[in-house]
């Protein structure tokens, strides 16, 4: 049996975020997680859709997912794990859930001392089938003109490749503006080794906005189950 607490931490007019912990009531240590290399991964567990951008059009939204990570290896040799995943015919107020790990937007991978991460939330206006071939090619195109492989190579800090990746983020968001998409929602997080618990296993963040919700957790995971969008490496 376990209790569950909702401790709110920042909140603004835009975005509001929630941590959620799960925190067992008896003394029983239910797991072990081994801090040396063990892969982990973190994931979307679900997400609704709270508002469109364009209401006063389509009755349908056809929403999609852009996530990028760096972690530690990323520096030696650089590349970015990138996923993305169309929702096509959701309407105001539709929840999508994953069953199982999630909709993985790292991992599973042992990510070394950190790992960044960075989420999109986008609107498509044009055929969504394309989209993850074309944010691909935005996201490989803007982090060779942001110069990312230059300074990821340079080795900054965790703090450093946070800034950047965000700032990636920023430049595919408008990238795709531009293609007419909108963007929805936009969140991002770093998880760090050498802290308790490591890279905060077993936790879950809840994060919104007017248009979107979502929750993402971190887990221990050896393998993927190989449903789903899988990441991949986009070596820059």
């Amino acid at each position: 049996m376990s209790m569950h607490y909702q401790i709110f931490l920042v909140s603004s007019w835009q975005t509001s975020y929630y941590l959620t912990i799960t925190k067992p009531m008896s003394k029983t240590k239910t797991y072990d997680f081994k801090e040396e290399k063990q892969p982990i991964a973190v994931t979307i567990t679900e997400f609704t859709l709270l508002k469109k951008a364009d209401f006063f059009l389509e009755r349908y939204s056809e929403p999609y997912i852009v996530s990028m990570a760096i972690d530690e290896a990323g520096l030696a040799n650089p590349a970015i794990s990138f996923n993305t995943m169309p929702f096509p015919n959701m309407r105001k107020g539709d929840t999508i859930t994953f069953d199982g790990q999630g909709h993985l937007i790292y991992g599973p991978k042992y990510p070394g001392s950190f790992v960044t991460y960075s989420i999109l939330f986008m609107e498509s206006d044009a055929d969504i089938r394309e989209a993850g071939k074309v944010v691909e090619e935005v996201v490989k195109s803007e982090a060779v003109d942001l110069g990312l492989k230059t300074i990821l190579q340079a080795q900054p800090t965790y703090g450093v490749v946070a800034s950047v990746l965000q700032k990636l983020t920023e430049l595919v968001s408008k990238r795709m503006q531009n293609n007419k998409d909108d963007e929805l929602y936009r969140r991002n997080g770093t998880l760090l080794r050498d802290v308790k618990p490591p890279y905060d296993i077993l936790r879950t963040y809840v994060g919104e906005n007017d248009f979107i919700r979502s929750k993402v957790s971190i887990i221990p995971l050896e393998e993927s189950n190989g449903l789903g969008s899988q990441v991949n490496e986009v070596s820059l």
